[in-house]
């Protein structure tokens, strides 16, 4: 005989979850209010969220509060489930619907449970919701191709808010850039900000919630300071490889100051002239800098989401780059491929129109913009995608959790 199972909140919140934030996911995953959300979590009080369920229903919201950021635990019930109770296999949704936990939010339904509560775990990476594995998973060649399409897959259930999301961070980005001096600085500590702000949106959207347009700015209220110190050591790496490239340049390549001084002014014959020098500069800087950009990919998602310390989420991404090294190569090739396509669709597009007259040649640059938002927003959600199949369990990839 199956026993029955009930799921207690512990009226605690992960070390790495803000009350704001598992409000917000609270309230939209389960489509509760957010007053009535607050109220539940903010209690700081035991309750039981579920009850009367097969073990596999039960852990399953155990997963999905885990990712909210909310403390819960399992215990086993006295007697057999009742006849009602969801078959086993069954969802959360299938359970109840809607989440089936709006009447726990009652302010009769707390029933305080005997059971002491479980310590707090001592792995910061175990306090994000999502459960890491012991290491970065090797994958198969064709989830390069999987990442991308379910990117896509996600970015059709809500485009407008998430171009909406991206053309939003890229304005902000541009405006710091003009800043005199200290804009180009800013927004290379920024941009992991981010990019983590955006990779909490995905988490949210593929939890079931809506995307806000504001998701780029999340990331400054959850691990702000870790995220911009990637920033700080991405910038850092860079200024390392140049001068290692140069360093290597100069050695083996014979370059001098004078060839520097070509690079500043960007004249293609003068740049021609250099020769072989120029382009071993170039392959250094380029292999040097290929290591630097694995160890950033994922690092802001590992901080944004899972708590993870900047330094270590650099080393767990490069590490997950490594392991999965040939679906990257599937994964860029077919980044650049549609890249190339878009850009000699545009360009014979704008041929035509040209010839038919400048107006049609303006319209024709102003389409651009919202292909080149689409790109960009199916790269964001590619990372994410990426994130979840090589460091998380959970299969497949994307896809909205069953609630």
């Amino acid at each position: 005989m199956s026993h029955s199972f009930q799921v207690v909140f512990t009226g605690r919140l992960s070390a790495a979850a803000q009350i704001d934030d598992a409000v917000r996911d609270f309230a939209s995953v389960f489509k509760v209010d957010e007053a009535k959300a607050r109220s539940l979590i903010g209690a700081g009080q035991e309750r039981v969220l579920k009850a009367d369920v097969d073990e596999q229903v039960a852990r399953r919201y155990l997963d999905v509060l885990g990712e909210i950021g909310l403390e819960a635990r399992l215990e086993q019930m006295e007697g057999s489930p009742p006849e009602d109770s969801p078959p086993e296999g069954s969802s959360p949704s299938e359970a109840g619907g809607d989440g089936d936990l709006q009447p726990v939010l009652a302010e009769t339904a707390s029933t305080p449970s005997s059971a002491p509560p479980p310590p707090p775990p001592s792995d910061p990476a175990a306090t994000s919701g999502l459960s890491l594995t012991a290491g970065p998973v090797a994958r198969p060649a064709s989830h390069g191709w999987d990442w991308i399409k379910q990117a896509w897959g996600q970015f059709k259930q809500q485009p407008r808010g998430w171009l909406l999301a991206v053309a939003l961070v890229y304005l902000v980005t541009l405006a710091l850039s003009m800043v005199p001096v200290v804009g180009s600085l800013a927004t290379m500590i920024l941009g992991p900000v981010f990019a983590g702000g955006l990779m909490l949106g995905a988490q949210t959207q593929q939890r079931g919630g809506t995307l806000r347009v504001s998701a780029g700015f999340d990331g400054f209220s959850r691990h702000g300071g870790q995220l911009a110190l990637v920033g700080v050591l991405y910038f850092v790496g860079l200024i390392l490889v140049f001068i290692i490239a140069g360093v290597l340049g100069f050695t083996l390549g014979g370059l001098s100051a004078g060839s520097l001084e070509t690079l500043n002014t960007g004249d293609p014959e003068a740049m021609a002239a250099m020769g072989p020098g120029l382009a071993l500069l170039i392959l250094f800087a380029t292999l040097l800098f290929v290591p630097l950009l694995m160890a950033y990919w994922f690092a802001p998602a590992l901080v944004a989401l899972d708590g993870v310390p900047a330094l270590d989420a650099m080393r767990m991404s490069f590490r997950g780059c490594w392991k999965n090294i040939v679906p990257f190569i599937v994964y860029g090739l077919t980044l650049f491929f549609i890249l190339v396509g878009f850009s000699v669709l545009f360009g014979l597009l704008t041929a035509i129109l040209s010839g038919l007259g400048e107006t049609l040649a303006i319209v024709a640059m102003l389409l651009l913009v919202p292909l080149m938002l689409v790109f960009a927003v199916v790269v964001v959600l590619s990372i994410y995608s990426g994130y979840r199949d090589v460091f998380h369990r959970e299969e497949p990839v994307s896809g909205r959790l069953a609630l």
